[in-house]
């Protein structure tokens, strides 16, 4: 939602669009796809504790930063933190006040900046969005307007505990302007969580003329978001014409995943990777009998398990990696039904219940807690239902199928939210049209993208009362859902979501491809007929954990930073990093195995350690909510959570 203000495509189709565009690309050579896949986390961004591992220039770290005791958690004053200080700023009556002066713009201006006025009736905000919840540990998004260049820029942010003040010099047109890092991980340190939060105020002074301020409000999710993001690229410049690359949020780039060797075609696609973080599975070429595999993410570079052709293409993965189910009919070019299999040996394991009774799932995912799959009921209408079925690991027998949403559109890509309680899924609601270079004419848009014209929104339902509802504030659409609050006014340009498997700052989080426009960055891709593929980029948004029934939970989504803006990048697939053993540097329990991260003897470093008995704290492991320290706690998929205030 967006918060007040406080003051039946088919294959052949999809077949000709994506494996003949694949092949433009790729031609004939073979390439091999060499690198080094770093182990993640990163450096703090805020004085919070140091990350584990970790070579990519990260900002922030993948746990909360607090040190962790055996009781409740006590934060620091609000504004006071070091990350204040590390920015230059200074503490004063409880409230962090930093004064950045880059340019060296003189105090006139200065005076004259923090005014208003109306000279430029065409400055308004382009990005981010009003409501945007932005979480700790990321890069400084960049800022960006409309309107005309500008001598001077002043950007005012408040919030009960900060006051930060920025004066930037010479903004040419198209205006963009970032924070310094240090300064933006101060800004969202000092903001508390709702009702308190950012209020942006930005000035503008041109020729003399001052116009502004122009306002928006962004609630702070009080926790660094975590994990690690697998996606599909095309065109990039670090993973060639086609490759598999990961990003942790807050990297400045991403890194190719090493699936190699050459032999195996010319690159390595259609991919999902379990939610612990431990294994991935995909595509090794884009025939239809090259060679799937599966791979071991915990070694670098990833290691391969084992490789069965066709069966792991877009292989819906239990929690841990250990077993598969093959996806079938129009999102895939794989013959035969949809069966269980192990990733260790390839085979096929028997499955009660499912067997017999499901053929065709699509593409789907199971629940993190692996109690439930999600899946495309493509036996029963071709793709325009989202079911679920009930599974017990121990004798791999499934039960209690259940259809929870259908659309006159097609459906996929469902993704549980981390308590398994809802599905986040996409809806083509157009297919579009790719323009094509042989003499076939135009064809039809791979289904569920929105590459080529077609339209696209995301959805949810819950399990308890199986209600539908589009997420419109991700998808773009004000109250209502009848008119737009995206710049562009290109909205139905959002597909293939998938839901970090963990609560973090008091929220869900998605991952989702758009072609819509990136401020003035990136261009809207509506209307667009370069070719049979657009590019696509990777953005994030919250959505609510307490969320009801039939309302929508989602707020508004930001761009993901540090991915190429000059490559097509899709399907991004967010999972946590694998786990760290006993005395591994860590900062929050989530990092570790045995699910604890405490200081090593009196005062020492963070470090993963055995369960050290008495209550939980955030983001460390829970079988109930009592195991919690704060009674205000959920346990979420096995992990202590606090609710964002709505």
């Amino acid at each position: 939602m967006r918060p007040l203000p406080l003051s039946s495509a088919s294959l052949s189709a999809f077949a000709f669009v994506f494996v003949s565009a694949v092949v433009a690309a790729c031609g004939s050579n073979n390439s091999k796809n060499g690198f080094d896949v770093p182990d993640g986390g990163g450096s703090s961004s805020s004085g919070g504790g140091s990350g584990s591992g970790g070579t990519d220039g990260s900002i922030g770290t993948f746990g909360d930063g607090s040190t962790k005791d055996s009781g409740p958690v006590v934060p620091p004053p609000t504004g006071c933190d070091s990350s204040c200080i590390t920015a230059g700023g200074s503490c004063q009556n409880n409230v962090c006040v930093i004064v950045d002066n880059p340019g060296g713009v003189d105090t006139g201006t200065q005076t004259q900046l923090q005014g208003t006025g109306t000279a430029d009736a065409s400055f308004k905000w382009l990005y981010p969005y009003d409501a945007t919840v932005f979480p700790r540990g990321l890069l400084p998004p960049t800022f960006q307007w409309g309107g005309t260049s500008a001598d001077a820029m002043y950007i005012h942010i408040t919030a009960a505990g900060l006051d930060y003040k920025g004066y930037f010099n010479t903004v040419a047109s198209p205006l963009r302007q970032a924070l310094p890092a240090k300064s933006w991980a101060a800004v969202v340190e000092a903001a508390a969580g709702l009702p308190d939060q950012l209020e942006v105020q930005v000035t503008k002074i041109s020729g003399g003329q001052v116009t502004g301020p122009i306002t928006e409000h962004w609630p702070v999710a009080q926790g660094n978001v975590r994990g690690t993001i697998y996606y599909e690229t095309y065109g990039s410049a670090i993973g060639g014409l086609v490759a598999i690359m990961q990003i942790n949020p807050g990297a400045t780039a991403p890194v190719k995943v090493n699936l190699g060797p050459a032999s195996l075609g010319c690159g390595n696609i259609c991919h999902t990777a379990s939610a612990d973080g431990s294994t991935l599975v995909a595509a090794r070429g884009f025939g239809i009998q090259d060679p799937s595999g599966s791979f071991d993410l915990k070694t670098s570079p990833p290691t391969l398990i084992n490789g069965t052709p066709q069966v792991y293409t877009y292989g819906m993965l239990y929690p841990d990696g250990s077993l598969s189910m093959s996806a079938t009919g129009y999102r895939t070019w794989i013959s035969g039904g949809s069966k269980l299999y192990s990733t260790a040996t390839g085979t096929n394991v028997a499955a009660t219940g499912w067997d017999g009774v499901i053929n065709n799932a699509g593409v789907g995912a199971f629940s993190p807690d692996g109690s439930e799959i999600a899946f495309v009921h493509e036996d029963k209408d071709q793709g325009h239902t989202i079911a679920k079925m009930d599974f017990e690991k121990s004798n791999t027998s499934f039960g209690n199928l259940v259809d929870l949403a259908t659309s006159t559109g097609l459906v996929t890509w469902p993704s549980f939210t981390a308590d398994s309680k809802w599905v986040v899924y996409g809806v083509q609601t157009s297919a579009g049209s790719c323009p094509s270079s042989g003499s076939s004419g135009n064809a039809t848009a791979a289904p569920f993208e929105t590459d080529c014209n077609a339209k696209g929104d995301l959805y949810t339902v819950d399990l308890a009362t199986h209600t539908p509802h589009r997420l419109d504030s991700i998808d773009g659409y004000e109250a209502g859902g009848t008119t737009t609050y995206l710049p562009s006014n290109d909205p139905d340009l959002d597909f293939a979501p998938t839901v970090l498997p963990e609560a973090v700052g008091g929220y869900f989080w998605v991952v989702f491809t758009s072609h819509r426009a990136y401020g003035n960055t990136l261009a809207s891709m509506v209307g667009q007929s370069s070719g049979n593929d657009d590019e696509g980029q990777l953005w994030v948004a919250a959505v609510d954990i307490n969320a009801k029934p039939g309302q929508d939970p989602s707020h508004p989504a930001f761009y993901l930073d540090g991915q190429e803006k000059t490559a097509d990048n899709l399907r991004g697939f967010w999972v946590l990093s694998p786990c760290e053993a006993q005395g591994a540097a860590c900062t929050s329990g989530d990092q570790c195995c045995e699910g604890f991260c405490r200081p090593a003897g009196d005062g020492g470093p963070l470090e993963c350690v055995p369960p050290p008995g008495g209550c939980s704290n955030e983001y460390e492991k829970c079988t109930t909510a009592s195991d919690c320290c704060q009674s205000s706690d959920q346990c979420i998929n096995g992990f202590c959570a606090q609710p964002a205030a709505q």
